[in-house]
């Protein structure tokens, strides 16, 4: 079952997230998907919302995740998570809703690319299967600490976010559960050259990253300043209950350990619920 899959009947105005659909042309080659696949555009695209309020522009060669699908006799379209992408291509866009509008999975506006080495610290395809009464949650999104917090609606905690594109984010303070459109990142920068080994990633970058994450390793060229990612092996849980029934188990909130420079991290890995 693929999640967030809709449905639509020809070549009709819907929309996904509040956006509404760009009509393709009935002669338009269009590409197989499969949610959380990347793609790389293949044109500028420009997306507006139904009210035509607002808009956001997706350079030509960026790479995103498809986060929902919709498909009709051999036609499909993709809906993409704008707070997976860098700062530099969400600041022009003000409204609260995440998703884009539906777009044309085309082969005029993508092609397909394999998961980005830089994303390599975290598994990008995982899911669990019906009825395993666990959901895969993890999104890349690196929180300090161990462990998920208890009163999670008003946690603020530094936050280190790598975007399908290729940028390195740095939020020095960041509530844990974003409401609407992420914020602007205390640093953001362009990843030059990612080395991967089996637990652990090592980004560089041109720009200065703070100390906090990563150390400068020289004054010249491309690759002055990097941020090493270590995946621990090691997860923690922590237990929410009925707030009527304490004895009652709701969920578990599982997070998967890190390490950023030489701190602690976590990254929500999934939810699991009692049978």
């Amino acid at each position: 079952m693929i999640k967030g899959k809709l449905f639509i009947a020809g070549l009709v105005a819907v929309s996904i997230g509040g956006m509404s659909v760009i009509s393709a042309q009935a002669s338009t080659q269009y590409l197989g998907v499969t949610t959380h696949k990347f793609l790389k555009t293949q044109r500028k695209i420009i997306a507006k919302n139904s009210a035509k309020k607002g808009s956001i522009t997706i350079p030509k060669g960026t790479v995103v995740q498809i986060q929902a699908i919709s498909a009709s006799n051999g036609k499909t379209w993709v809906g993409l998570n704008l707070n997976q992408l860098s700062y530099s291509v969400r600041k022009s866009y003000h409204l609260s809703a995440t998703m884009t509008q539906s777009i044309p999975a085309t082969t005029q506006n993508f092609k397909h690319v394999t998961v980005p080495k830089y994303l390599g610290f975290y598994a990008t395809q995982k899911a669990y299967p019906d009825g395993a009464l666990r959901n895969y949650r993890g999104d890349g999104n690196l929180y300090k600490g161990t462990a998920y917090p208890k009163n999670d609606t008003k946690a603020k905690l530094a936050r280190v976010h790598v975007t399908t594109n290729g940028y390195l984010e740095y939020y020095k303070s960041s509530p844990f559960k974003v409401s609407g459109m992420d914020g602007k990142p205390t640093t953001s920068v362009k990843i030059t050259k990612t080395v991967k080994s089996k637990n652990q990633l090592v980004v560089y970058s041109k720009s200065a990253v703070p100390k906090a994450i990563g150390t400068k390793v020289t004054s010249k060229g491309n690759y002055r300043y990097k941020t090493t990612i270590k995946r621990l092996n090691k997860f923690y849980g922590t237990t929410f209950y009925n707030t009527k029934s304490k004895n009652v188990l709701n969920s578990v909130e599982i997070t998967a350990g890190y390490q950023v420079g030489k701190q602690s991290y976590f990254m929500r890995e999934s939810t699991v619920y009692p049978a």
